[in-house]
This record gives C-alpha cells, structure tokens and sequence, in this order.
C-alpha cells in the first residue's frame, strides 16, 4: 500500500510541474560527462505531504532497464541550521521494463526558509538544487459537500498563490457479480478556482459526471471508497512552462534550478484532505 501510495503521490507532485519537466518522460537528452551528474524532477513540501523528487543518473542509455539500486545518496540540508534529512528511494517501473528512482520524505520544514536538495554519486559527484519554501499552508475549510452529487464547496486561504488544487476519488466500478477492482480518478479545478486579494480562495466542484466519463461508458454504477481534495501552494517564482515544448524543458539552462544537473525541484506547501471518511473496497 505504501508503494501504491507513493506512486499515486509521485504522479500527482509531477502534475505540479504540468507533468512535465521530464519527470514522467523517460527520454534523457543528454549523454554522461562530467560536469552534469544527476536530472532531478519534483517538490519539496513544507507541510512533508508531497516531498518526492524523481533523481536519475545521467548516462548512457535512453532508457533505464535496470532495476538494480544505483547507490546514489539524496538528502535535504537547511541552510540556516545544517540539518540533514535523508530522502528514502522507491523504484517506480513505467510500461515495459523501464524504471526510474524516486526519493521521498514526510518532513515538516521550516516554512519562509531555503534549503539544498543534493543527490551524489559512489564516486562523490553531486547535483544541487537551491530552493526557497514558501508559507505554511492552512487546512482548507469544507463548507459543504454532497456525496450522492460529488458537488461541494471548500473554502481557504493563503499567503502564497495557489499552483494546484484537484480532488482524487478511489472509484470502484460495480458490476452483476459485485465489485472491479479500484480506480484512481484525478480532477484539476485551477481554472475553476476563485482567488481574492486578501489571500482567500473558494472552489466549487460538481464532479458527478466527470467521474463517469473517466470510468467509461461500460462502467453504468459505481461505489466512492475514497474522497481527497489536494490544495498546494508555491511562491511567486513558480516555473511557467505554458509557452515551452516537452524537448524545451528537458534541456540544461532552460528551466533549470540544479547546479552540476539538469532539472527542477520546487518548493510547496501542500494539503490533503479527506473530504469523507474512506471506506475499505468490496
């Protein structure tokens, strides 16, 4: 469950970054030298809700199919203090037999603070990424929800703009013998979401029928086991990736924060909440 869990988190922090910056594409442009050891892709969370980085060496290959641990070290220093906190690795396979390293961490961070995420190698090579957190995050309020519509209203606020905010359902389809097994269903709400000058924020949702057409048309009923609404905040220097294409963003010095790398890691502070208690599947 862990693992599922940190591949679902991962795919969603990714998402943070319009899923791209490399980190679910497995396409590595660029050879192995020297100056340039790790690309590394993903957040550092404030609130340790969404720390996970994708670090890969790189090398040779296109693509990675060796599953084999690399032996890389990757840990979070805080500038002001020296204090180190190692991130823990997950292999994540893609379709076929490609694999990519994520590390992860469930650290609470010194909000308004900067710290270094350093990956290094056997051979004492390493990567850094410079990266300032922003604010804490208060909890959002739910100021209604209607489980039978999937309709409701949450409420906020915050002292940093908002980069992310989706609700994610564990579906599970229902059929003449009883129960498929679950699915994930994943809805953006950023364009729906209404922002104030005082910090505060408020989104409606009417998820009902987007559920649906995620399920398919030969699912006709389902069940809800579970009900999240992610909210996740950033800094005023948040990437803007809208005008760049997928080959643009993997290259060096285009959106680049990682000296000795290639890649992007940013700073977050990100909320997830139940909207209703889960349930266990059928």
């Amino acid at each position: 469950k862990m693992v599922t869990r940190l591949g679902s988190l991962f795919l969603i922090c990714i998402s943070l970054l319009l899923i791209v910056m490399g980190c679910e594409q497995t396409f590595e442009p660029l050879q192995k030298n020297d100056e340039l050891v790790f690309s590394m892709y993903g957040v550092v969370d404030v609130h340790g809700e969404f720390s996970v980085v994708r670090v890969m060496p790189i090398g040779d290959e296109l693509l990675n199919t060796n599953p084999e641990p690399n032996n890389s070290q990757v840990f979070l220093t805080h500038n002001s203090t020296g204090e180190r906190f190692t991130y823990q690795d997950s292999l994540y396979k893609f379709g076929g037999d490609t694999y990519v390293w994520n590390y992860f961490s469930i650290e609470n961070l010194a909000a308004n603070d900067s710290y270094r995420f350093v990956a290094e190698d056997m051979e004492g090579r390493s990567s850094v990424a410079q990266i300032n957190l922003p604010s804490e995050l208060p909890l959002p309020t739910i100021e209604e929800y209607s489980a039978g519509f999937e309709s409701g209203v949450f409420i906020g606020q915050s002292e940093d703009p908002i980069v992310s905010v989706k609700t994610r359902y564990l579906v599970q389809p229902l059929n003449e013998l009883g129960c498929d097994p679950e699915m994930e269903v994943v809805i953006s709400h950023l364009d729906r979401l209404i922002t104030r000058a005082d910090g505060s924020y408020r989104l409606e949702v009417n998820n009902r029928s987007e559920i649906s057409r995620a399920l398919g048309p030969s699912v006709e009923s389902f069940r809800i086991n579970r009900r999240e609404v992610l909210i996740v905040s950033s800094r005023e220097d948040w990437p803007d990736l809208s005008e760049l294409i997928d080959l643009e963003i993997t290259l060096p010095d285009v959106i680049n924060n990682v000296e000795g790398g290639v890649g992007y890691v940013a700073g977050v502070a990100g909320r997830i909440i139940q909207i209703t208690p889960p349930q266990e599947p059928c």
